[in-house]
């Protein structure tokens, strides 16, 4: 087998990913990849983005945090220097040199032009800007667009121009007090809860936020980020909400030489 072959098959350490049927019903497939440790994603967003031949997908982010850190100067010169073609290099770069505090993968991303512009839906209270720029290692502009409530977000949604779409969702969005987050407004107070039928009214194929995105999707990262949820039964109920909201029987379930098995949109197959 082939080297690129081979590179084509690599998962980072931890990670899941998968194809899905294209939400929309339009016969065409999406990508999604599940991982723990959120700064993964920027493995996938760039994979995912070169595949494309072109066309760069803005992301929208749903996520406690902010996660638009920068990172420290003396790291910047390495990010530069980083073959973004090279999987495994990447893959590498990823695990043990992209911050570990999980907040940088964004900002690389950009960086590299692997994400036009960013949307992030966060509860995370840091003094900056609700919209900035941020150029690229090339000088390209990106607008970063920040919302403290997802009301905010769907009042944007009129002014957003991009046909491609990466949905990024932090399993800790679902958590309201946060006692492990930099700068808890909740401090010294246990984690507090969106209730599930707050999670399905928001996530709801109904919803046409949901449908605006799904229509314009190009990839669908998940992180599960169990410390930062409260614990891995915490992690795993959320993404365990989502799933069956979504879809049938299950995330990556399939059953070899079996199509009908494979796993499906709830809402294609209803």
């Amino acid at each position: 087998m082939k080297t690129d072959n081979i590179h084509q098959f690599l998962n980072p350490p931890g990670c899941l990913n998968s194809y899905l049927a294209h939400p929309s019903g339009n016969r065409t497939s999406i990508p999604f990849a599940l991982m723990q440790e959120h700064r993964f994603a920027f493995y996938y967003w760039s994979k995912w983005t070169q595949e494309l031949n072109g066309s760069i997908p803005s992301l929208v982010t749903f996520d406690w945090h902010q996660d638009l850190s920068v990172p420290y100067k003396d790291q910047v010169p390495e990010l530069k220097r980083l073959k973004i073609d090279n999987r495994v290099e990447v893959a590498l770069y990823t695990w043990g040199k992209l911050s570990h505090f999980n907040d940088v993968q964004i900002h690389a991303a950009v960086k590299h032009n692997m994400l036009k512009d960013v949307y992030v839906i966060c509860r995370q209270d840091v003094n900056r800007k609700e919209h900035d720029i941020l150029k690229d290692f090339e000088g390209r502009d990106h607008y970063i667009h920040i919302f403290k409530s997802v009301e905010a977000f769907k009042n944007h949604l009129p002014k957003i121009q991009d046909n491609k779409i990466y949905l990024d969702i932090d399993l800790d969005y679902f958590t309201y007090s946060n006692p492990l987050s930099v700068k808890n407004p909740f401090p010294n107070k246990a984690f507090t809860y969106m209730k599930k039928s707050e999670v399905i009214k928001l996530l709801s194929i109904e919803n046409p936020m949901v449908q605006w995105l799904f229509e314009r999707l190009a990839g669908f990262t998940m992180a599960t980020e169990p410390e930062f949820c409260g614990g891995l039964n915490k992690s795993n109920y959320y993404l365990n909400v989502i799933d069956q909201l979504y879809f049938t029987p299950s995330l990556f379930h399939t059953v070899p030489g079996q199509n009908m098995e494979w796993t499906k949109w709830k809402h294609l197959t209803d």
